[in-house]
Formats: C-alpha cells, sequence, structure tokens
C-alpha cells in the first residue's frame, strides 16, 4: 500500500494522472490528499486537433489498460505505434506521447519520459502547436530536475520562460506556468 500511495503522490504532483481515463486517474489519486490531486487535474498535455481519430483513440485506451495493469513496456510498445499511426495521419501525437513519457515515468525511467517530452516539444515546434511545446519542455525540465540534470532542467526552464511571453501563448497556459513557476520548489535546478 505505501507504494500505491507513494506512486500516487508522485504521479499527482508530476500531473500524470491527467492523462489517464478517468477511471485509473481516480484510482491512483484516490489515496492522494485532496490538494494534491487537484493539482493533477490541472495538468498533462491535451491532445492536438485530429490526433485523436478512432485507430489512435483505441490504441492508446489499451496502453492505458497496461498501464493501470503495471504492464509498462507492453503500454510502451501501444504508446509508440499509436504516435507512428498519428503522425502518418498527419497529427502531431501530443496526448500519446504524453502517456508514452507517463509510462516510461511509472516504469521507473525518468530519462527516457523526459527524452520522450523533448522529442514532443521539439515535434511541436515544427508544427507550430506552442501551447503543447511549452508544456513538454515544463515536464521535461520537472523530470531532469528529478534526476539531477538541473543543467538540462534550467536550459529547458529557459525556454518555457521565453516561450511563455509570446502573444500567441494561450492566457491559461501562461497563468499556469507562471504559478507553476513561482514555486521554488516545482522544478530542482541549480540556481
Amino acid at each position: 500500500m505505501r507504494t500505491l500511495t507513494t506512486l500516487s503522490s508522485v504521479v499527482a504532483v508530476l500531473g500524470i494522472a491527467a492523462g489517464l481515463p478517468p477511471s485509473l486517474a481516480a484510482r491512483q489519486s484516490a489515496s492522494a490528499a485532496a490538494p494534491v490531486a487537484d493539482f493533477a487535474i490541472r495538468s498533462g498535455v491535451p491532445a492536438s486537433p485530429g490526433e485523436l481519430t478512432p485507430e489512435v483513440r483505441d490504441i492508446v485506451a489499451h496502453g492505458d489498460v497496461l498501464t493501470g495493469g503495471r504492464h509498462y513496456a507492453a503500454a510502451e510498445q501501444e504508446y509508440r505505434h499509436a504516435a507512428r499511426i498519428a503522425r502518418r495521419q498527419g497529427h502531431l501525437p501530443s496526448y500519446t506521447l504524453w502517456h508514452l513519457a507517463c509510462a516510461l515515468y511509472y516504469a521507473g525511467n525518468p530519462q527516457d519520459a523526459a527524452a520522450v517530452l523533448d522529442q514532443l516539444s521539439a515535434e511541436a515546434q515544427h508544427s507550430g502547436d506552442l501551447a503543447v511545446e511549452v508544456l513538454a519542455q515544463f515536464n521535461s525540465a520537472w523530470l531532469n530536475g528529478q534526476i539531477g540534470n538541473t543543467r538540462v532542467a534550467a536550459a529547458r526552464l529557459e525556454g518555457v520562460r521565453t516561450l511563455l511571453h509570446s502573444p500567441y501563448m494561450p492566457p491559461s497556459i501562461r497563468d499556469q506556468l507562471g504559478v507553476r513557476l513561482g514555486e521554488p520548489s516545482e522544478v530542482a535546478v541549480d540556481r
């Protein structure tokens, strides 16, 4: 039970629970404190326009079931497959890659999860999706800070701050990340 409580708290702090189906997110955040669970609802990376076609949605849903059952390697394969399909269909696989990063994180591989988020940030930049780009960078910064890559985390945060100044940044994202950047414990970096 201690492992589940710890996992739920970490998941809620990272915001990963927001990307999971409601039933799984509820199960994982049920043992977390209310303020932490509330925080999780505000986090994550949204689906890109058109990304969740029925085929992609079904594969991601299957990956979510595998993640819920702690079959992370199998879930990773499903999410990678769904991302390939989304790309082939001409869509940015933002939601799909977020789920992949979550599965990698749950499996105890935050470094690869951060790499997936860096990849997502680059793809979002290429696609012109500023909101996804900045959310991916922020979460990559958080993960890099957690694993001790403080210089990488600081560089990602500098990118986040630069992006937040764009007049094209959605105000809700600017406000959400502005608050989170103001919290000293949010991302561990050398100062």
